[in-house]
């Protein structure tokens, strides 16, 4: 993930949302996250202390474009990505073990 926090506080509106979803099985946000400044900053840290452990692959997630982020190899979240006027507003990050086992088998390594 070559870029920086600007960078990817670009791609995102300013009011964009951040919903996740654990299904009750693993760690996720409780409550929606809004704003561009906050969601850019959690994305840019993120990507900084995994590091080398981190892969993503960009791809269509039920007409959508998505993003599968997978740690030491296991798919660990699918994201997608829904655009108003070139900008990111929402954004959805199923990180359910159930759920994550049928999309890894829709996008093989």
């Amino acid at each position: 993930m070559p870029c920086s926090l600007q960078d990817l506080k670009a791609l995102m509106a300013e009011d964009v949302e951040l919903i996740g979803d654990g299904g009750g099985k693993v760690q996720t946000f409780s409550k929606i996250l809004r704003g561009s400044q906050r969601l850019a900053q959690l994305y840019f840290a993120l990507w900084r202390r995994m590091g080398a452990a981190v892969r993503m692959e960009l791809v269509d997630i039920n007409g959508e474009p998505g993003l599968l982020r997978f740690v030491d190899g296991e798919l660990e979240s699918a994201q997608t990505f829904e655009i108003e006027d070139e900008r990111i507003v929402r954004i959805r990050a199923q990180r359910n073990p159930d759920k994550l086992a049928r999309i890894a088998q829709l996008f093989p390594k």
